[in-house]
């Protein structure tokens, strides 16, 4: 199988005593939208970096659409669009004028160039801004454009780094819809972001990255099954004291706590009679109970789980 990006024991350091990512092997396919996800400092923009040719690895191989990206990196930048952290933008230029300028660096035909600008400022929905300057525009209409020029020369695979960083609800909203669309165009999509949340709502598989390893990876289905934990949320009458935080850990149904003054969420097996064993449980404990939610555990409770069996096998 061609994968749309794939990379072959990715190591990257830097000087002797730093080492960025350590063995970082991955199979992307074509039309896939995958989250890669892990702490700061896990290695996910050294990754990126290397896929897009910023950087070179120390050793190892990065290959998009089954070139390789060190060895022949023109030819594989072609089939790559890429917002790599937090872009810069040009506030004395127009949409249509930084369009056109990259469309040149891309050797576009003119007809084309203009043809390009025209339906991926409509697929952003920017058509009516194309000739006002970008240094009036709100952050996520400039992330907006950014993703147009990142797409202007229809590549097969769009890498995005923290995409919706710094955006207000509205502006995640319309990056969000737009990587559905592309999922939906067949692109391949490689993401990075620390929005859990964001990562569920629009990924098919994800991958998590710790400490420049890959510690899990699986298909949103995938764990989706593996999550047998089912989450109470209980919010206290006041915060919580260590005497009574090691109380909730000390019940026997409950499996992990996670604690912010006056809220715990604890992880149990799932079963609804348990779920009542635990309340009952508290009350007798004389916790002073405001509320107590059930609900399924998501993505954020798998990250946690994950990053805490990495923790464990340190």
């Amino acid at each position: 199988m061609e994968y749309a990006i794939r990379t072959e024991n990715l190591v990257k350091k830097y000087g002797k005593d730093f080492t960025a990512l350590d063995g970082v092997s991955l199979q992307i396919k074509k039309g896939e939208v995958v989250g890669y996800v892990g702490p700061n400092g896990a290695g996910k923009t050294t990754t990126i970096k290397i896929l897009t040719g910023l950087i070179k690895p120390s050793s190892g191989h990065a290959y998009v659409n089954g070139i390789d990206v060190t060895a022949n990196p023109r030819k594989a930048l072609r089939t790559i669009g890429a917002l790599i952290e937090v872009p810069g933008v040009y506030d004395y230029l127009t949409p249509r004028e930084m369009l056109t300028y990259f469309g040149r660096v891309y050797r576009m035909s003119g007809d084309e160039i203009d043809r390009r600008i025209k339906e991926t400022l409509e697929l952003v929905r920017l058509s009516e801004w194309e000739h006002k300057k970008i240094g009036t525009f709100s952050t996520g209409m400039q992330r907006r454009l950014i993703i147009a020029k990142a797409i202007l020369h229809r590549p097969d695979n769009l890498i995005l780094d923290e995409p919706v960083l710094g955006l207000d609800p509205q502006g995640i909203r319309d990056v969000r819809e737009l990587i559905r669309q592309f999922r939906n165009e067949g692109m391949t999509v490689f993401l990075s972001s620390h929005l859990l949340r964001e990562v569920a709502e629009v990924c098919n598989t994800v991958i998590f990255l710790n400490k420049g390893k890959v510690v899990s990876s699986d298909s949103m289905e995938g764990i989706g099954r593996s999550l047998e934990l089912g989450v109470v949320d209980v919010k206290f009458l006041k915060s919580l004291s260590q005497e009574e935080i090691e109380k909730l850990r000390a019940i026997e149904l409950v499996r992990s706590v996670d604690v912010k003054d006056a809220t715990a969420r604890l992880h149990y097996d799932g079963k609804p009679e348990s779920s009542v064993q635990i309340l009952r449980r508290l009350v007798s404990s004389n916790f002073e109970v405001v509320s107590y939610g059930m609900e399924g555990a998501g993505l954020e409770d798998y990250y946690v789980s994950v990053m805490s069996d990495e923790k464990g096998a340190n």
